[in-house]
């Protein structure tokens, strides 16, 4: 399996219900949910996890 991702809108999906931080957002992928920061100073994005929803 592969996720496609565009970097050039790291902004695109929803805040983090799991983190409170505008930086962390939460991209959803066939029940798994990959929280991610945006790390601006860097131009980096970091993924934080992978879980599928049922598991938290």
């Amino acid at each position: 399996m592969q996720v496609e991702f565009n970097p050039l809108f790291p902004a695109k999906f929803r805040k983090s219900i799991y983190f409170d931080d505008d930086n962390i957002r939460d991209y959803i992928f066939m029940g798994y949910t990959i929280p991610y920061l945006i790390d601006r100073q860097n131009d980096k994005i970091v993924v934080l996890d992978i879980f599928k929803w049922m598991e938290r």
